[in-house]
């Protein structure tokens, strides 16, 4: 058997590592020095500002308002995506007729373009023309029908929300499933043989040893959450009144919309340390609950 040599495995590895520094290290230590300074983007020329950019970003009021969107983002997907997810994995987990049919139905939006998703449902909601409006009104609920959705400040949020549930419930579900299957069988029979009922093997078996599922979910639905941007953007562009931003369309604005790339990088830069510190508390929290078996 030929023992390749080192030099052929680097020769190998060349073009990929030549790609990975050209276009991943690069323009991250690049935005790295970028954020200290103020970068207007036309020339490669900026000015060292320190730390100015970092301490304006916290003094900014709308990071404030991008904080409490991702907090109502990240709880309201918590609550009711992951907890209809599971209720769904369950019973599209038995022996159903069409139940494949069904799961691929719930899936099927999790597949499909966000920004596609975001200009339909934009449409749905409108006031005017839109599926909703006009589905509260035949059904004899004119306050519902006559809300604009998408055009209240206080409601907008959390009307993104639900398209953001609707999208990813099937690909929380999937995830669960896989769980579900993990756990062996003699389990339940032998809590059967004991006498537990449905209720005490769902809550006493199901959900402890479905916890590793319930943690890769819970991490993958927080960083999107804090990373969005498409359904903002879309639907909303972080309006009305600037009541639906977020970190992704304000690093947007600030870096392609009013020229100040600094400060921009500056904000991805804080809500990268900031998806960090959230990912590794939410893993060293939830993997103490996790069940081996």
């Amino acid at each position: 058997m030929k023992i390749i040599s080192l030099r052929t495995y680097l020769l190998f590895l060349a073009p990929a590592f030549v790609l990975f520094l050209l276009f991943y290290a690069a323009p991250i230590f690049s935005g790295f020095y970028y954020g200290f300074t103020d970068w207007r983007g036309l020339s490669f020329s900026a000015n060292w500002v320190g730390f100015d950019n970092f301490v304006n970003v916290f003094k900014d009021p709308l990071f404030t308002t991008a904080l409490r969107n991702i907090f109502i983002l990240s709880v309201i997907v918590l609550l009711v995506q992951h907890v209809l997810a599971i209720l769904f994995a369950v019973v599209l987990d038995q022996k159903l007729k069409g139940v494949s049919w069904m799961r691929a139905v719930i899936f099927y939006p999790a597949i499909l373009n966000t920004v596609v998703i975001g200009y339909v449902w934009s449409y749905m909601y409108s006031p005017f023309v839109g599926f909703l409006p006009k589905m509260f009104d035949r059904l004899g609920l004119d306050s519902l029908a006559s809300i604009d959705w998408l055009g209240r400040p206080d409601l907008a949020i959390f009307s993104i929300a639900f398209v953001i549930i609707w999208q990813y419930i099937g690909y929380s579900m999937m995830i669960y499933m896989a769980g579900l299957q993990s756990i062996p069988q003699d389990i339940y029979e032998a809590a059967s043989i004991d006498g537990a009922g449905a209720r005490q093997r769902f809550f006493r078996i199901t959900l402890p040893l479905l916890m590793p599922a319930i943690t890769v979910n819970t991490v993958l639905s927080v960083i999107g959450n804090l990373k969005q941007f498409e359904h903002i953007w879309v639907m909303t562009q972080g309006g009305p009144a600037n009541s639906t931003q977020v970190f992704g369309s304000l690093i947007y604005q600030f870096a392609f919309k009013t020229s100040q790339p600094g400060y921009g990088t500056a904000m991805a830069m804080i809500l990268s340390v900031f998806i960090l510190v959230v990912t590794f508390v939410q893993i060293r929290f939830l993997s103490r609950w996790e069940v081996k078996y």
